[in-house]
């Protein structure tokens, strides 16, 4: 890897995005994996169903928004403005993940 590239995380315009997919990337896999464990270990036990069938679904629920939505989500980034969109977005998902964290 050239070396001209390292320095965009240094720059103010691509080091917020970064950290954004990253964070977004990480919260998303954490609380995936949180789920699975309360799925496989506490819930499925006392409700009698397929522990693997379960992991499967909860897998599928996280990727079912990705096909959904990717098309509107590409119409309004090409639409409005993407800082705008990512605070609004991002202010959404810390709302739905601190409802999460309480719901666990």
């Amino acid at each position: 890897m050239d070396q001209n590239q390292w320095q965009l995380l240094a720059t103010k315009r691509f080091l917020p995005l970064f950290l954004t997919q990253f964070l977004g990337a990480l919260n998303d896999n954490v609380f995936k994996n949180a789920l699975v464990i309360l799925i496989t270990y506490a819930t499925i036990d006392s409700a009698g169903f397929s522990s693997q069938i379960m992991v499967t679904l909860a897998a599928a629920i996280f990727i079912l928004p990705f096909f959904l939505f990717s098309a509107t989500a590409g119409q309004l980034a090409d639409k409005w403005n993407k800082a705008k969109l990512i605070s609004i977005v991002k202010s959404i998902e810390i709302l739905l993940m601190g409802s999460a964290a309480v719901g666990f």
